[in-house]
């Protein structure tokens, strides 16, 4: 599975993570609510200027709010971006926690600032991470806005 494939299949967690509804996101990448409901549920596949709209969009989110994104950071590193870096009862059980925290964001019932330092918090507890790859994973991902472009734009397969 390449980077466009995971990240339609986790984009309704990474969403949740962001806090954005469907209509929020769509309008952020210039395509409707129905268009996003539709790729989430797989009935349209993502493309690749959809990819980059939306890794774009993610990129100004992390960048603008770097105090409250690093569940996103964690969610697009271990969930798109190196899923091989991580073993797979590891992402599993990252998963439901994350599945099971991030909702409370859309619906109002915390902040995506404490749902993030839960889920860092329980990604340091499992062992998945360390305190100090928290920040690391940040300037991954803001010296990987280059890489994952590059990917995106050179690889024909996508």
């Amino acid at each position: 599975m390449n980077e466009v494939e995971r990240l339609q299949e986790y984009m309704l967690l990474i969403r949740r993570a962001v806090g954005w509804s469907a209509e929020e996101f769509g309008e952020r990448i210039g395509v409707s609510r129905q268009t996003i409901n539709n790729l989430e549920g797989k009935r349209n596949k993502l493309t690749k200027a959809q990819y980059i709209a939306i890794r774009s969009s993610l990129d100004v989110e992390i960048r603008q709010h770097p105090e409250d994104t690093d569940m996103l950071r964690l969610i697009l590193d271990v969930f798109v971006d190196h899923p091989e870096n991580y073993d797979s009862n590891e992402r599993e059980e990252l998963l439901t926690k994350a599945n099971m925290i991030t909702p409370s964001i859309l619906a109002g019932t915390t902040s995506r600032k404490e749902v993030s330092k839960e889920l860092t918090s329980a990604a340091v507890a499992m062992g998945l991470i360390t305190g100090a790859m928290i920040g690391t994973i940040g300037f991954a991902m803001i010296d990987g806005v280059i890489e994952w472009l590059v990917k995106a734009v050179t690889d024909k397969r996508k």
